[in-house]
C-alpha cells in the first residue's frame, strides 16, 4: 500500500509535468479561440465585457469539465461563467455560472469532436485574472435510458419509466413543462440518494428539479424535499425523513426554478439530464448493545458491523454513548437514531467522529412524525475507524434509542483542501509575520488538473523547500509528528508532516511563492488524502536557519467543489 502513494509522488514532485501557460490573445472569438489540452491551466485575464474563446477536441466518449479558479489571488472576486458551443462557436450546449463561489465549472459528457468554450464576466464590469483547467474522465455507463412518452405521473394515466436503484439513468425534456417519472421498488428499509451530476449528453438541461414519490394505497404522493440550483444543472440535495420502507417509488425529473436570466446566461430548460442513485439499505443483522457506562469514548466503544443495529439508553445530551465501526475505503453512510423500547426516547442526537474522535458530522432531526432523532447522511473521505455517538437532543431528553446504519461506494468524491490556521500552526519569521499555505480561491485537488497553492509571508526572494506526504502523524522511519525543531535549532516551530517528497522554489520580492501540482488524472486514486507544508529560509531567524508555515491536508476527488 505504501508503494503506490510513492509511484504518485513522481508527478506530484516533478516540475516535468507542470502544465500551466498562459493565455494567448487575441482569443476574443471562435475564429481565434486558443487551443487547450486537457490536463492544463492556462492562466487568463478578462478585461471589461470581454469574451475568452478556446477550442479542444475529444477523442473519446468523456465526461469534460472547465474549470476556472482565482488563479494568483487567494481571494479573487472574478466572477466567471463558462459556456461550451459547438465547433463554430454558434450553438450553445452547456453552461455553468458559479459552481465554486464566484468561479465556474462546465461539466457534460461529450461524444469525439471539436468544441469551443467562452469565458465572460458575469456582468459586463468583471475584469480580473482567473485561471481556467480543462479535464477529462471517462463517461460514466448509463443502465437506464427513457421510455416512450408519456412518461410522467400515473393517475394521469402515464407510464413511469422502471429502473433499478443504484443505476444511473438518463432521459431529455423536450419542453419546460416536461415530467419524466423513474419508478423502483425497493425490499429493506433505505435511505435514497439521486444526484444529478455531469453524466448527461448534450444539449444539456440547464436546470433540473428532482423530487421523490411514493405509492401507497393506489395513490402516489410527494414526499421529502426536491433538489435544485439556481445557478446551474445539478442537483444534490434530495432529502427524505426517516428511512424508507420497502414499497414502489418515483423519482420526478422536471425543469427547476431558475429565473430564466439573459442570453447567453439564459436558462431554456429543456435538453438532455441524467441521474446518478444510490439506495443505503439498512439490513438490521446483529443487535449490538451499547457498553457499560462511562461509554464516551473510543476506548469504551463496541464495534458495529456494516447493516448492524445498535441498543442503548441516554439520561439526556451530557450522555453520549459511542460506537465504533470500520470503512476499508471511502463510503457514503447513512446513520439513524429512532425510538427504541419502552420507555422510549424521542429527541436524539448523533455525530459521527473520525479516528482522533474530531465530529465531522451530525445529524438532529430526521425522525417519524412527532420525533425528533438524528440522521446523517455523509460520505467518509478515506479509510479508517470512525465512531458514532448517540446522545440526547435536550438534556430532558432520556430513554431507549436505537441506531442503525449502512454504506455505499459514494456517488462521487468531493476534492477537498483544509489548512490549519497558521496562527497556531506556523512559527513567526524575522519579519515578524507566520509564513502561510493557503491555495487560490477556487483551486482544489481535483484529479486530472493543475493544482496551485500559495505561500505568503516568506522573505523576499527566499528560498522555499515544499513537503508533501501521506501521514500527518509519522514520518519515515517512525518518526512521531509533529516533530519539534527547538532541538534543530528552530525553537516553536515543528514539522507537521512527512517530508516523502520535497521540491524547491524561490519566493518573490513580495515574499510570496506559488506550488504548483499536477494532479494524476485516475479515478483509481479519488479519496487519496495526502498532507502538505513548506520551510521557508530565514537565515537570522535562529540556528535552523528556517520558518516553518502551517500544514494542509488534501483529498483527492472528482468533484471539485
Amino acid at each position: 500500500m505504501r508503494k503506490l502513494p510513492l509511484l504518485i509522488l513522481s508527478c506530484f514532485a516533478s516540475t516535468l509535468c507542470a502544465q500551466r501557460v498562459a493565455e494567448v490573445e487575441p482569443n476574443n472569438s471562435a475564429a481565434t479561440a486558443q487551443p487547450l489540452v486537457f490536463g492544463q491551466q492556462v492562466d487568463c485575464n478578462l478585461a471589461a465585457a470581454e469574451q475568452d474563446w478556446f477550442t479542444f477536441t475529444v477523442t473519446t466518449p468523456s465526461e469534460v469539465h472547465l474549470t476556472t479558479a482565482g488563479n494568483f489571488a487567494v481571494s479573487s472576486t472574478v466572477d466567471t461563467c463558462v459556456l461550451l458551443y459547438d465547433a463554430t462557436g454558434t450553438t450553445r450546449l452547456a453552461w455553468n455560472d458559479n459552481a465554486r463561489g464566484s468561479h465556474s465549472d462546465m461539466g457534460c459528457t461529450l461524444q469525439p469532436g471539436v468544441y469551443a468554450a467562452l469565458v465572460v464576466g458575469k456582468l459586463t464590469t468583471t475584469t480580473g485574472d482567473y485561471a481556467l483547467d480543462l479535464v477529462a474522465y471517462p463517461a460514466s455507463t448509463i443502465q437506464a435510458n427513457e421510455g416512450a412518452e408519456p412518461n410522467g405521473d400515473p393517475s394521469l394515466g402515464e407510464t413511469p419509466t422502471p429502473f433499478n436503484l443504484g443505476e444511473n439513468f438518463s432521459g431529455t425534456l423536450a419542453s419546460s413543462t416536461d415530467v419524466d417519472w423513474w419508478q423502483f421498488t425497493i425490499a429493506f428499509d433505505t435511505v435514497v440518494q439521486a444526484y444529478v451530476y455531469d453524466d448527461s449528453g448534450v444539449p444539456q438541461l440547464d436546470n433540473t428539479l428532482i423530487g421523490l414519490r411514493q405509492l401507497s394505497g393506489g395513490t402516489w404522493t410527494t414526499i421529502g424535499t426536491t433538489s435544485t440550483l439556481a445557478t446551474g444543472h445539478r442537483a444534490f440535495n434530495l432529502a427524505h425523513v426517516a428511512a424508507l420502507t420497502p414499497g414502489t417509488y418515483a423519482i420526478a425529473v422536471s425543469a427547476g426554478t431558475a429565473a430564466a436570466g439573459t442570453a447567453p446566461l439564459n436558462y431554456v430548460k429543456t435538453g438532455s439530464y441524467a441521474v446518478r442513485t444510490r439506495g443505503i439499505e439498512f439490513f438490521n443483522l446483529q443487535t449490538i448493545a451499547e457498553a457499560p457506562e462511562p461509554n464516551d469514548n473510543a476506548a469504551a466503544a463496541p464495534i458495529l458491523g456494516l447493516g448492524d443495529v445498535a441498543v442503548g439508553n441516554t439520561t439526556g445530551s451530557a450522555d453520549g454513548d459511542w460506537y465504533a465501526f470500520f470503512a476499508a475505503q471511502p463510503v457514503t453512510i447513512a446513520a439513524m437514531t429512532e425510538t427504541g423500547t419502552a420507555p422510549g426516547v424521542t429527541d436524539t442526537t448523533v455525530r459521527v467522529r473520525d479516528s482522533a474522535g474530531t465530529t465531522i458530522a451530525t445529524g438532529s432531526t430526521g425522525g417519524a412524525t412527532g420525533q425528533s432523532h438524528g440522521k446523517v447522511v455523509f460520505t467518509l473521505p478515506t479509510a479508517g475507524f470512525y465512531y458514532f455517538e448517540v446522545a440526547g437532543g435536550v438534556v430532558a431528553a432520556s430513554g431507549n434509542y436505537t441506531l442503525r446504519f449502512g454504506a455505499v461506494t459514494p456517488i462521487l468524491q468531493s476534492a477537498a483542501f483544509a489548512q490549519q490556521p497558521p496562527s497556531t500552526n506556523a512559527c513567526v519569521g524575522s519579519n515578524a509575520l507566520r509564513p502561510q499555505l493557503a491555495k487560490a480561491n477556487g483551486e482544489v485537488p481535483q484529479l486530472g488538473t493543475h493544482f496551485t497553492m500559495r505561500v505568503n509571508n516568506a522573505l523576499p526572494n527566499a528560498g522555499i523547500i515544499s513537503m508533501l506526504g501521506f501521514s500527518n502523524t509519522v514520518a519515515s522511519g517512525g518518526i512521531p509528528l509533529p516533530l519539534d525543531l527547538g532541538g534543530f535549532g528552530a525553537p516553536t516551530c515543528f514539522l507537521r508532516v512527512d517530508p516523502a517528497s520535497s521540491s524547491f522554489g524561490i519566493a518573490d520580492a513580495a515574499g510570496l511563492w506559488f506550488w504548483d501540482l499536477p494532479i494524476p488524472n485516475d479515478l483509481f486514486l479519488s479519496g487519496l488524502p495526502f498532507w502538505v507544508q513548506v520551510a521557508c529560509f530565514d537565515p537570522t531567524l535562529n540556528t535552523l536557519g528556517a520558518s516553518v508555515s502551517n500544514e494542509a491536508k488534501c483529498a483527492l476527488g472528482e468533484r471539485g467543489y
